[in-house]
């Protein structure tokens, strides 16, 4: 096994604007241990990252269960048919990709010459979702409002 600063393993997948990495390495102490990284860009410039780590002693319990979840996650999803086409699918060209100054001026044109949102998303290779948090975000478009828990609908 080659190893190069301590990795023995790097992989990642993305899905929309989340990356997951899945790193094996050799601590000081000559141990090994797994890291599970989700990276997601929660602004133009910013990250958020959560980490698990699984040490080496603990790696055949967690590789039964992580193989008895993915059977049971499949077991569940069989009956079900193909996923839907999401943000994370590749109908959307730029989903995940930062916005940049052309598309946030040409989205700022279509909305005001009253273009609906799913002929914005087409135009932009972007989801309806993705438009409406970015109109919502240049303050174009107002969120909805928030219903009180404490209150009860008639």
């Amino acid at each position: 096994m080659e190893e190069s600063n301590g990795i023995v393993f790097s992989g990642r997948t993305t899905s929309g604007r989340t990356t997951y990495f899945i790193d094996v390495r050799q601590a000081v102490n000559f141990r090994y241990y797994l890291t599970i990284t989700e990276s997601r860009r929660v602004s133009d410039n910013g990250f958020d990252q959560n980490r698990i780590f699984v040490f080496e002693e603990n790696a055949p319990e967690v590789r039964e269960l992580m193989n008895r979840a993915l059977d049971e996650m499949e077991k569940a999803g069989s009956g079900r048919g193909p996923l839907p086409e999401g943000p994370g699918s590749s109908r959307h060209g730029r989903s995940g990709k930062a916005w940049t100054d052309e598309e946030e001026d040409t989205l700022r044109k279509g909305f005001a010459m009253g273009s609906d949102l799913e002929t914005l998303a087409e135009k932009l290779e972007r989801s309806t979702y993705a438009v409406t948090l970015r109109l919502e975000k240049m303050g174009l478009l107002d969120r909805p409002e928030e219903p009180d828990p404490g209150s009860t609908s008639a």
